[in-house]
């Protein structure tokens, strides 16, 4: 085989690899646009420079909750999402934080298609791609590798944020909330920041502290729920791994991952442990909160709720008082 034919294989491969990655995460990458405060001028109000806005997000619970980032939303008086399909819904804000530029909205939408996480930890060098609305192009992806990990950004007017990802993939205003994703298509962090003056230099917020703002997120709303009664944890669905599903002949494929336990909670008192996947509760499929939170809310304080869960690739059970 001549260099030619192994470069053009090479490339071949690069490319199936972004396509099917681009094509996989594509259905479930939104587009944000905003409308800020209007700010009075000569007697009549005008919005300020910068009134509007325009970001991306992407799907991550079928029930039409989207991850962006915290910055895309802020000080927005109304929020409009537009699928990949064209449908465009007003969306409410759940939560954010700003400290680590997440937000989590909601649209009313159910049966959406949505966004796989990755399982694995990343690496220098790793391939990964961006999906996004830069400039308000809508749907455009570009491609790079992971160039360093945990690195410290200080963002002008803002707070400095760390432990953030660092790449060469190209990340343009609009970009920002949008996912970067791995060679499978899974999302390994938000796209948040660029360097201007740096030939394209990237910056993206991990996996691990999106889940813990999901999870936080989780909790107060669990906490909330007009009894008051709550197991205690925080989390977010999941892809259950496809060997382990085999193993145990499990049908469902995805459930809810444990991510925050409250101190002193139910969960906490029978042992649970970040991580823990949640299968079902008193018999009911969970694949993530909303299924949790519908179980808990039939059952008053004192009440025993048997939950269904894995751990380390085993299947296990707990009863827990409510």
């Amino acid at each position: 085989m001549s260099t030619y034919e192994r470069d053009a294989l090479a490339m071949d491969a690069y490319s199936n690899a972004v396509t099917a990655a681009a094509e996989r995460v594509g259905p479930a990458v939104v587009r944000i646009d905003i409308e800020r405060d209007m700010a009075p001028r000569h007697g009549r109000y005008a919005p300020p420079p910068g009134g509007g806005g325009l970001g991306s997000g992407f799907i991550f619970a079928s029930d039409g909750q989207i991850l962006t980032n915290a910055h895309v939303v802020d000080k927005a008086r109304r929020i409009y999402v537009t699928l990949a399909d064209g449908r465009k819904f007003p969306a409410g804000l759940v939560g954010s934080d700003s400290d680590v530029d997440v937000a989590v909205l909601r649209i009313g939408a159910d049966h959406l298609p949505v966004a796989e996480l990755g399982r694995q930890p990343l690496r220098v060098g790793q391939l990964v791609i961006a999906v996004g609305n830069p400039y308000g192009l809508n749907w455009t992806v570009t491609a790079g590798v992971v160039s360093a990990l945990g690195r410290t950004l200080d963002v002008p007017g803002s707070r400095k944020m760390v432990n953030l990802i660092q790449t060469d993939t190209s990340i343009n205003p609009g970009n920002s909330g949008g996912p970067l994703v791995d060679s499978a298509g899974r999302v390994v962090g938000i796209t948040t920041a660029m360097l201007p003056m740096a030939q394209g230099l990237g910056f993206s917020v991990p996996l691990d502290t999106m889940k813990s703002v999901v999870a936080r997120i989780s909790q107060k709303r669990a906490a909330a729920t007009p009894a008051g009664v709550s197991v205690g944890v925080g989390g977010m669905r999941v892809e259950l791994d496809e060997a382990v599903r085999r193993s145990l002949g499990l049908s469902q494929r995805q459930g809810m991952e444990i991510l925050e336990i409250r101190s002193g909670s139910p969960a906490e008192l029978a042992a649970l442990r970040r991580q823990d996947i949640i299968l079902a509760a008193d018999g009911a499929t969970v694949t993530e909160p909303r299924d949790l939170q519908r179980v808990v809310r039939q059952h008053a304080a004192g009440d025993k709720l048997i939950l269904t869960f894995l751990r380390g690739g085993t299947q296990r059970k707990v009863t827990i008082v409510l």
